[in-house]
């Protein structure tokens, strides 16, 4: 019985840790943390850029392009600076 009921605690445990370690998708809204988008990569931050730009300013995403980005982990800070190519 006791082995029982240490396989099922033991199982529970793993399956909790491993929910709670799944990545979350990145967000520009109060769901993701500062800390997060800038422990994140620069190919994250700039699909999620293009992404939202797109969405929010119904952009088309091939007429994007990021030309850097700035992190200020002291302040807590992004900086992105986007350029939208017209050239048609």
């Amino acid at each position: 019985m006791n082995k029982y009921c240490s396989f099922i605690i033991i199982g529970l445990s793993l399956s909790m840790l491993f929910v709670s370690c799944t990545k979350k998708p990145l967000t520009l809204d109060e769901n993701t943390s500062m800390k997060t988008l800038l422990n994140s990569s620069d190919e994250e931050i700039k699909d999620l850029v293009i992404k939202e730009a797109s969405e929010k300013a119904n952009l088309d995403s091939e007429d994007l392009s990021i030309e850097y980005i700035l992190r200020d982990k002291e302040n807590q800070a992004i900086a992105v600076k986007m350029k939208i190519n017209n050239e048609k």
